[in-house]
């Protein structure tokens, strides 16, 4: 059994660590999407810039959908704040495992330079960019989620 206050702490925490990532992803999605419009205006003619629009819009857009429902679950009531923390710690944990591999392909990508015959080293830099950011992101808030 925890103690009231163990669970009030974890509660608070928990609170604050929803609120933070829902944030950081709405803000980063925000700048994503508006970084692909500029990268799309500016790779009319260079195909590298045109792979990373492409990419930043498309992880833009799917990060914006992530964010719309952490802010709405951000502030939904838990039954038992320290398990709600530890799920929370463990799936942040696994995506932060998934990041490693999107930074691994994206360098894979950017490395080999062209699949079936097109230039994919601007999408591999923006998967490399967009994958840093999102093991930051995880990684940060695991550490956040710490239970005595």
């Amino acid at each position: 059994m925890v103690a009231p206050a163990a669970g009030a702490a974890a509660a608070s925490r928990l609170l604050a660590v929803r609120r933070g990532v829902a944030l950081a992803l709405t803000t980063w999605s925000s700048a994503s999407l508006g970084a692909a419009g500029l990268l799309a205006v500016l790779g009319r003619r260079r195909p590298r810039l045109r792979g990373a629009a492409r990419q930043t819009a498309a992880w833009g857009a799917v990060d914006l959908a992530i964010a719309v429902a952490a802010h709405r679950g951000a502030e939904a009531p838990v039954e038992d704040p320290v398990e709600a923390t530890r799920a929370l710690r463990r799936l942040l944990l696994l995506n932060a495992g998934l990041d490693v591999g999107y930074v691994a392909a994206g360098l894979l990508l950017a490395r080999r330079g062209r699949v079936r015959g097109r230039d994919v080293v601007g999408d591999g830099a923006a998967v490399v960019v967009q994958g840093a950011f999102l093991l930051a992101l995880d990684t940060v808030a695991a550490s956040r989620l710490r239970l005595p």
